[in-house]
């Protein structure tokens, strides 16, 4: 199965000027590259939407204004000048953020940012609604948020691993990176502090519409999409680490009309339920995601599982409330990675179980193989 993953530029440049300034500059604007703009909005704000795709009209521009706002923002947001929309495809990126900062300092405790960040989107002629573009905007504006806000209360860039979010986000004994240079061998954009910032960012604070799309976007013919959208799901969720998203609130200052009350749904057991004609259907056990009774209730569930050697993906159908799923004609008889997943209708929110594998090649007993499966 191949997954599209929204990646952020990560050509940064470190120039030591003459004067003794510093400068960090990320990835290169599309406009060198993308030719005439076919639309352009400003906002209040003064942000520029520049479309160079057909398929966005200033209309349509004004639509995706309108989605940035629905992302929860402070005042970083005056730092952000522009969202362009580019006719060009990318196999590899759906976004970037390009952003500029300085400092003088050895210790970067004068380091600023020094121009306004500019979002690229890509696939334009082929993302053709806002709810298509709405969880790579997400995203990509969390990169922004998280930089701006550790680069103005911490003096630190995410790829510092001794920012606090790094003692309270569960990442103790994983391999993340902490580094800006993506040449380096030890590189992994799935183990990226600064990717996983901004997932963090797009789950706790990013848009209704963009949840809602990662949702919808399940009911697709190759999976793409809920499944796909938070890169790294071997760390424990975000949405249930009160801490974190309490960190992210203070140093931002944004007042969080939502309650976190989610928990991790784990999978405790596959059932095996031998039916007359000698088959087997299992039924998936897994915990409630949250420790509310009124919303473990309303919550829907869904399992995922997955061989990617053998490309072979499926899923259940989303069931609200009950803390078991049942796979008619049994699972796949081979080892599985398997996920559980709960969303919640009400406030658009999800959380999900990090993934664990059980061998299934004797599907009258089914094998746990690891608690948490490890990515290559």
């Amino acid at each position: 199965m191949r997954i599209l993953l929204r990646q952020l530029s990560l050509a940064l440049t470190v120039v030591a000027l003459a004067t003794g300034l510093f400068v960090g500059v990320w990835g290169t604007s599309a406009e060198a590259v993308a030719g005439k703009p076919v639309a352009s909005y400003v906002s209040p704000e003064r942000i520029q939407f520049v479309s160079y795709s057909k398929q966005w009209d200033q209309r349509k521009l004004k639509a995706l204004y309108s989605e940035l706002m629905k992302n929860m923002h402070g005042e970083e947001l005056a730092y952000l000048g522009k969202v362009i929309l580019s006719n060009e495809s990318n196999d590899e990126e759906m976004g970037v953020a390009n952003m500029s900062y300085s400092w003088t300092e050895d210790d970067l405790s004068d380091i600023v940012m020094d121009e306004p960040t500019e979002i690229v989107l890509y696939g334009a002629d082929q993302l053709t609604t806002v709810e298509s573009m709405a969880t790579t905007l997400s995203h990509e504006y969390g990169h922004h948020f998280t930089y701006y806000w550790l680069l103005k209360k911490e003096h630190k860039l995410p790829s510092d691993p001794t920012t606090k979010w790094t003692s309270i986000r569960g990442i103790k004994g994983q391999p993340v990176v902490f580094t800006d240079d993506v040449e380096d061998p030890d590189y992994s954009h799935y183990w990226d502090a600064g990717e996983i910032m901004a997932d963090d960012y797009m789950a706790l604070f990013g848009s209704p519409t963009a949840k809602l799309s990662m949702v919808n976007s399940l009911q697709t013919e190759n999976g793409m999409g809920f499944y796909g959208e938070i890169e790294n799901e071997e760390l424990p969720p975000v949405t249930t680490l009160a801490a974190v998203r309490s960190y992210w609130l203070k140093l931002s200052g944004i007042k969080d009309p939502l309650p976190l009350v989610f928990k991790e749904p784990k999978l405790q057991r596959i059932e095996t339920v031998k039916k007359k004609d000698g088959s087997v259907d299992h039924k998936l056990i897994f915990g409630a995601g949250s420790a509310n009774a009124d919303v473990a209730s309303r919550l829907q569930y869904s399992v995922y599982w997955e061989n990617e050697e053998e490309e072979l993906f499926d899923f259940t159908d989303m069931q609200t409330g009950k803390q078991s799923i049942v796979v008619r004609g049994g699972l796949p008889e081979t080892e599985l990675t398997i996920k559980v997943y709960a969303y919640d209708p009400k406030t658009k929110q999800y959380v999900y179980a990090r993934p664990i594998v059980y061998d299934l090649s004797n599907p009258y007993a089914p094998a746990l193989v690891s608690p948490y499966a490890q990515a290559s």
